[in-house]
């Protein structure tokens, strides 16, 4: 109910930007319409056309990481995901050192994982991998074994905690990072949200495509 209840009110709050936002774009296309010559009216109309995607785009970039949108994770087949090199880190050694730091960490769902039905997300932030009133994940199980491990999203499956330096200070010695003060994660660069941008665009489209079927 809290899932449904916070998109509803995201649609509300996004009709409302809307019109805002069409009311500007109007006032600006008659005020453009006024000052331009006539005979430059259609030149004007091009370089607008042409500009448009390319400021799509940056737009696009610009919201990845933004609050209150739709949190979908990649269009993967999770079960496609390699796996580590040399097997990934020994986790069942290093769950006594690290106590699942990992498992605290905000995991997107996929299509695939919504699909499947196994997976808990948080109603009140989709589609997020739900966390226990700890903030781990509800499904680690309290031995820090994760009970849904055969089904684990994309993004646990590929993820190596060796060089990350929320979970290690140094891994090779073994010297977690401080549980109460983790690192902040580390800025994106332009490129890097553009591409993460364009791949939202394509899980957007798949997530749409499988409702359609239903």
């Amino acid at each position: 109910m809290r899932g449904l209840r916070a998109a509803l009110l995201a649609i509300e709050e996004l009709r409302g930007d809307l019109f805002r936002l069409a009311a500007r774009v109007v006032a600006l296309e008659e005020e453009l319409v006024r000052r331009v010559p006539a005979e430059e009216r259609d030149a004007v109309q091009a370089a607008l056309d042409a500009r448009t995607p390319e400021l799509v785009k940056h737009i696009q970039a610009a919201d990845v990481g933004a609050s209150g949108r739709l949190l979908l994770g990649d269009a993967v087949d999770k079960y496609a995901v390699p796996p580590l090199p040399g097997g990934g880190p020994p986790c069942l050694e290093l769950l006594p050192i690290c106590n699942a730091r990992c498992c605290t960490f905000d995991v997107p769902l996929g299509t695939q994982d919504l699909d499947e039905g196994v997976l808990r997300w948080d109603e009140g932030t989709p589609y997020l991998l739900a966390h226990d009133g700890d903030g781990r994940c509800a499904h680690l199980s309290p031995d820090h074994a994760c009970t849904s491990y055969a089904q684990r999203p994309a993004v646990c499956r590929a993820y190596d905690c060796r060089e990350d330096r929320r979970v290690w200070i140094d891994y090779e010695r073994r010297i977690p990072a401080p549980a109460d003060e983790p690192p902040g994660d580390r800025t994106l660069t332009a490129a890097e949200r553009h591409e993460r941008a364009a791949a939202r665009e394509v899980s957007l489209m798949i997530e749409s495509r499988a409702l359609r079927r239903r």
